[in-house]
């Protein structure tokens, strides 16, 4: 760093410290509504362009993946202008580039402002423990006399609590990382805490994609991280302990999570819920023809598809019909095929490019550490863990246009291109 930026870093504390917990807020804003969580975006942009106007954060501009991102955003933006419902899809894809300011902004504070790991992970630990502590609130009063096939906490009637927990555990999990040793010894049983209720949370929000999701998270913590045969087994007996001791405590969740999920599997049932004939679905008749008509939407939009969030517009056409009685819904619930069919063979070429670079990071990853013998990156290591999770190609999805969705996707890839970068400058 030059002289002139370590002379502007000690001018703007202030500014530092404000960014820092504006980003840090991001999780709790996600719980309360997305509205304010936009807001800080924006706020956290308007901090960080002054700080590019002191000569500070400018580098990352520069960088391969932002200059790479920032193709993506105006490709999306011409798929947009092209489409058949403008108005719709641009106003998505116009400013798409926030995300990519969310990310570089998390990547220049790990980098250039220390107080900023210690500052988010308080923020994110006490979001977590309100979260669990409200639904146990939750879970208490309902015992006497309401279902509890789907505890939503704090998100209510949106359901989507199972997913918050799946990803922000491993960017909690990451900032503990930074800072374990500056914290209490006694820490660890609050460690234990939210790593155990949180798995209990996202068995009893019903969310089935988020439980499939946890147990191959874990699976890939196994895979990436360095555990003797004795500490997999251990791991594996609690957490099916777990799973085994929500299950029987909650009946509901056992018929919404195993029955439920085997009858959509293998049966097609009518509109009054009967079952009508034995027939193997991928996932369930519903979403089977969700994907069915992405699938005819980019054969018939190949090269640019219909534009950003307009699966919802274009699968009302007569056309579709053809599919089955699920076949129009507001996004197709598979990520990769609401790529193929909203932004065409161009758009997914932009998806699994990036994909591919976290695939050859990865390789890379594995020789350093498995192969060589060297000491585990753990905080990489859980990167890898969430970005492989969230893009996981064989579960039913949220929209990918989604925005709440969206900075889910985008904050762990702040902390992947930091350590990256930090891995590449110590060589």
């Amino acid at each position: 760093m030059s002289l002139y930026k370590e002379e502007a870093m000690n001018k703007f504390p202030q500014i530092h410290n404000t960014l820092s917990f504006i980003i840090s807020l991001i999780p709790l804003s996600l719980v309360v509504g997305i509205a304010i969580t936009e807001l800080l975006i924006l706020t956290s942009i308007v901090f960080y362009l002054f700080l590019n106007y002191q000569g500070l954060g400018v580098k990352y501009y520069k960088e391969k993946i932002f200059l790479f991102f920032l193709l993506f955003n105006l490709y999306l933006i011409f798929s947009s202008l092209f489409s058949e419902t403008v108005i719709n899809s641009i106003r998505n894809s116009l400013f798409y580039f926030r995300f990519g300011f969310l990310v570089i902004i998390i990547w220049y504070l790990l980098e250039n402002f220390k107080k900023f790991k210690i500052i988010f992970f308080n923020i994110i630990t006490i979001t977590i423990l309100i979260v669990i502590f409200f639904t146990l609130f939750q879970i208490f009063i309902l015992q006497s006399n309401e279902s509890m096939s789907r505890i939503t906490g704090l998100f209510g009637s949106e359901q989507i609590q199972g997913s918050f927990i799946l990803r922000t555990i491993p960017i909690f999990v990451i900032l503990y990382l930074y800072n374990q040793k500056n914290l209490n010894k006694n820490f660890k049983y609050v460690l234990v805490f939210i790593l155990s209720f949180s798995l209990i949370l996202i068995l009893l929000s019903g969310e089935r994609s988020s439980v499939f999701l946890s147990f191959i998270g874990i699976f890939l913590i196994f895979f990436f991280f360095k555990f003797n045969f004795k500490k997999i087994l251990i791991f594996l007996f609690f957490i099916l302990f777990i799973f085994g001791l929500t299950i029987s405590l909650n009946p509901a969740s056992n018929e919404r999570l195993l029955n439920k999920t085997f009858k959509q599997f293998f049966f097609t049932f009518d509109t009054a819920g009967k079952t009508v004939k034995k027939k193997l679905h991928f996932f369930s008749e519903g979403h089977q023809d969700h994907f069915q008509a992405g699938i005819l939407m980019f054969q018939k939009n190949f090269i640019k598809g219909v534009g950003v969030r307009n699966y919802r517009n274009e699968c009302k056409k007569e056309i579709y019909k053809e599919v089955g009685k699920y076949y129009c819904t507001t996004h197709p619930h598979n990520t990769y095929i609401q790529i193929l069919s909203e932004t065409g063979l161009i758009g997914f070429i932009f998806f699994t490019s990036f994909l591919i670079f976290i695939f050859f990071n990865i390789k890379d990853y594995i020789k350093i550490h498995r192969n060589t013998g060297d000491k585990v990156n753990k905080p990489l290591g859980m990167c890898f863990v969430i970005i492989l999770v969230n893009f996981f190609p064989l579960v039913p999805t949220g929209s990918f246009f989604n925005n709440w969705l969206s900075i889910m996707y985008f904050l762990p890839i702040g902390f992947l291109l930091y350590e990256l970068d930090t891995k590449k400058n110590s060589k």
